[in-house]
């Protein structure tokens, strides 16, 4: 007997504007280090910067508002990509 595999994963696309808090001193750029935290957040398999949209350098940390593209995996996801973002630390998913 031959075993039945599937791979139609689906993947919900969903495009925001997100501001999020870089620390002065991380590793690589800006858009590479909000594309880095915003992956972290659950049910979310990939992340592409789009767009600049500001910049805001602080003492600690640069805010860098940026409109995205993030993808995730639907497999039995309640939260909402919104949801999950809001409970980053240093994320803010302006309202549309």
């Amino acid at each position: 007997m031959m075993a039945i595999t599937s791979d139609n994963e689906t993947q919900q696309t969903t495009t925001l504007v997100v501001t999020v808090r870089v620390p002065n001193g991380a590793d690589g750029d800006l858009m590479t280090n909000a594309e880095r935290r915003l992956s972290r957040a659950d049910g979310i398999s990939d992340v592409t910067v789009d767009e600049l949209r500001a910049l805001q350098p602080g003492l600690s940390a640069t805010n860098v508002t940026v409109r995205v593209t993030i993808e995730t995996a639907e497999v039995g996801t309640t939260q909402s990509v919104e949801e999950s973002l809001a409970g980053q630390t240093g994320i803010e998913v302006t309202p549309t």
